[in-house]
């Protein structure tokens, strides 16, 4: 009965041990790749960027920028967050969704715009994965956090010849096809649906209150990101901001 039982023993040890490799690999595989992924833009940052004054002036390369990849259109910084990253743009409607700075294949993807956008728009949405890792727009989520806004709630936007800077005024969950995402606001009463679609997205704010109010002039970008599992798969945090 001993050697049966010392068998059976050292069976269930080696069957534990082997789902514990079978486990570890599964999880490696998933956590390899958004690892890369980050190691990689960390590196790119370090290759293209040169030493910070501030926020004003990272000292991109956009010369170097372009030669890997002409639809590199701008640089979005999020002090706080992991945040530091190449905007893309391409040709065709979610290009970047899982392509990396390279145009090559990534489930993470990258921080893009719409092909039909541009940077003089009124009205600018910014889209990224919330991946598990904080990388890409996965560190919005910090700004369900009342003190994590009062510490940090600008965003930087880098183009070629300028900075622009803005200041995170609504926070909120919503559906990925909800008024949010409106962005045509030519035709008739135009004034009057860009002040209404305004009022919305301030009503909206959720996490906690923000006095900041946008004009009818300034500019709006809003960054765009997965809720999350307890929101589901249909609902998307989005961090509206106000040009200064």
């Amino acid at each position: 009965m001993g050697k049966i039982r010392d068998f059976f023993y050292l069976l269930t040890i080696a069957v534990l041990i082997s789902l514990s490799m079978i486990f570890i690999g599964a999880a490696f595989r998933e956590e390899y790749p958004l690892w890369k992924n980050q190691k990689i833009l960390e590196d790119l940052q370090s290759d293209v960027k040169a030493e910070e004054i501030g926020n004003r002036d990272l000292g991109i390369d956009w010369e170097k920028l372009k030669k890997i990849n002409p639809d590199i259109v701008g640089w979005i910084k999020v002090p706080g967050t992991k945040i530091d990253y190449p905007v893309l743009q391409g040709s065709r409607w979610n290009e970047y969704l899982h392509k990396d700075y390279k145009g090559e294949y990534c489930y993470a993807g990258s921080i893009f715009l719409q092909p039909e956008a541009s940077f003089e728009d009124k009205y600018l949405i910014l889209y990224g994965h919330n991946m598990r890792t904080r990388s890409m727009f996965g560190s919005l989520h910090e700004f369900e956090s009342e003190d994590f806004y009062k510490k940090y709630n600008k965003i930087y936007l880098y183009q070629p010849e300028k900075v622009m800077k803005y200041t995170v005024y609504s926070v909120y969950d919503c559906l990925d096809k909800s008024t949010t995402y409106l962005t045509d606001f030519t035709g008739n009463k135009k004034d009057e649906r860009w002040m209404d679609w305004l009022s919305m997205t301030i009503e909206k704010n959720a996490y906690y209150p923000i006095k900041k109010k946008p004009e009818k002039e300034g500019q709006i970008l809003t960054l765009s990101t997965c809720s999350g599992k307890k929101k589901g798969n249909d609902y998307r945090l989005v961090v509206n901001a106000v040009i200064k």
